[in-house]
């Protein structure tokens, strides 16, 4: 496997990570360690040396469900890494201590810098959306903190101190036009988040859903609203006033609390049950199915036959190992970023082994030399120039039920290379 023979060149010797101490102990001791990592007084064991690294999830707000997912996912990285690093006979661990960002800008920002100022964290795993990532861009760029974040929104597709090798809105939108003109949809009515992620994923498809020769009108909506009836209402006066319903389809750019929201309100319009509604990757998610979403609003998704794009990767030794791991921890499997995040995490620590502890501009520098050489849980993690992930496959999924239980199935795949949908190779492709 690629990333073992990685972790192989990577790994520490005791005298090779005696060295670096030594070296960061003399760097220190002449002032010019400002961009090491803080190391713990106290090592967890005997002979060890415990690295720190933050991570930023969203464990309350709006996206909650996919929060939790990534920190359980960053825990099983960091475990999976130091069982490594032992059997490496390394004096090397690393531990992750994280904060709450409740999913706003704020709240991410209050989350860094607390871990930066009382915890003296230097690299971060995280946060998980465009939202967050705005919140401490600033702030990363002006202390240098290195952050491994999954964020899609094309509005920081730039180079700087914070990394996503996730599939960004560019990389989504072609894939998600040319799935609903396959459709035979000419006309999209989009409803989406006024924010950076929904305004330039809704500007992208845009783009390329006119660029086939289909019309696109949009529905922008504030976020953190307490309801959005009144959105959904304009949403329908738009297909209404198109008419065409067998050739009308609907997108939803949305999260979780507001997602629920407007699609309670969707499901019981005359319009709007009329039509295709087709999802991002955000909406293939648990929080919009039973037990944490009303039946009524799954048995909606299956009355207008709601299909939607989610990266994917072939299967790999890791991604089995990480999903058997995450199974026992939680008793279910991941639906959302957990796999990605498992990857940032571990990303993240080979990084910081390559640099010998240093954060920082070094570690900057070396983040995407080892993204070009990872394949882990969700695959290639190549990133383009601006340290974004350079290109990814997607599986399109539907809601179905059986035997009374609702659920994710994937039922064809788009292939990046060759920009061709194909049907669905069971137990090749993980999401």
């Amino acid at each position: 496997m690629r990333d073992k023979l990685f972790l192989q060149q990577k790994a520490l010797t005791k005298i090779q990570a005696t060295i670096i101490a030594a070296i960061i102990l003399v760097a220190a001791i002449a002032g010019t360690a400002t961009y090491y990592l803080t190391l713990p007084s106290t090592s967890p064991a005997p002979g060890t040396v415990e690295v720190l690294i933050g991570g930023l999830f969203s464990t309350t707000g709006s996206m909650a469900i996919y929060g939790l997912e990534m920190k359980t996912s960053a825990e099983i990285a960091i475990d999976h890494v130091n069982a490594y690093l032992e059997k490496a006979d390394s004096i090397y661990r690393f531990k992750m201590v994280s904060a709450d960002t409740g999913n706003t800008a704020e709240g991410s920002l209050k989350a860094l810098t607390s871990l930066v100022e009382t915890k003296g964290v230097k690299a971060i795993t995280g946060p998980g959306c465009s939202v967050e990532v705005g919140g401490i861009k600033s702030y990363c760029d002006a202390n240098k903190i290195v952050s491994v974040a999954i964020s899609s929104s094309d509005a920081y597709c730039i180079p700087d101190y914070i990394f996503r090798p996730f599939m960004t809105n560019h990389l989504a939108a072609p894939p998600l036009a040319r799935l609903i003109w396959k459709e035979g949809i000419t006309h999209l009515a989009v409803i989406y988040r006024d924010d950076a992620f929904g305004t330039s994923l809704f500007e992208a498809v845009k783009d390329e859903f006119e660029a086939l020769g289909g019309d696109v009108q949009g529905v922008k909506y504030m976020i953190d609203l307490p309801d959005y009836a009144s959105e959904v209402a304009q949403l329908s006066s738009i297909v209404a006033g198109i008419g065409d319903y067998e050739h009308t389809g609907v997108v939803h750019i949305v999260f979780e609390t507001d997602g629920v929201n407007i699609y309670s309100h969707a499901r019981i319009d005359s319009v709007l049950t009329k039509v295709r509604w087709f999802g991002e990757h955000d909406l293939k998610s648990s929080a919009f199915m039973p037990p944490a979403a009303p039946a009524e609003i799954a048995e909606f998704r299956l009355t207008v036959k709601e299909i939607g794009i989610y990266p994917i990767n072939p299967v790999t030794d890791v991604s089995m190992k990480y999903l058997e791991e995450y199974k026992k921890r939680t008793g279910e499997y991941p639906v959302s970023y957990g796999p990605n995040q498992y990857d940032n995490t571990y990303i993240l620590c080979l990084a910081l082994l390559a640099t010998g502890g240093k954060s920082g501009e070094p570690l900057k520098k070396v983040v995407p030399d080892v993204c070009a050489r990872y394949y882990g849980a969700t695959g290639s993690k190549i990133l383009d120039e601006n340290g974004d992930l350079a290109s990814t496959d997607v599986g399109i999924w539907r809601v179905v039920k059986k035997d009374g239980e609702y659920y994710y199935e994937f039922f064809e795949y788009y292939s990046a290379t060759t920009k061709s949908f194909s049907p669905w190779v069971e137990g090749a492709f993980r999401a």
